[in-house]
């Protein structure tokens, strides 16, 4: 498992979790929020992270989250 840490935290981390991992998911990974933390944590191939990265920036393109 490593942390993905997130420069700019808000309120809205744990939502952009859950639409990560529907993303990981297709790539057989998982990623959770870490409250304690406020990060989330990544469950998989390191080698997937940029791709679930890529897409969900894809998706929110233009959305202030």
């Amino acid at each position: 498992m490593t942390t993905l840490y997130i420069n700019n935290s808000n309120r809205t981390m744990e939502v952009l979790a859950k639409i990560m991992n529907s993303y990981a998911e297709k790539y057989d990974c998982r990623i959770k929020y870490n409250v304690e933390q406020n990060s989330l944590d990544f469950h998989g191939e390191d080698s997937h992270k940029h791709a679930i990265a890529y897409e969900t920036s894809t998706l929110l393109n233009g959305v202030d989250i």
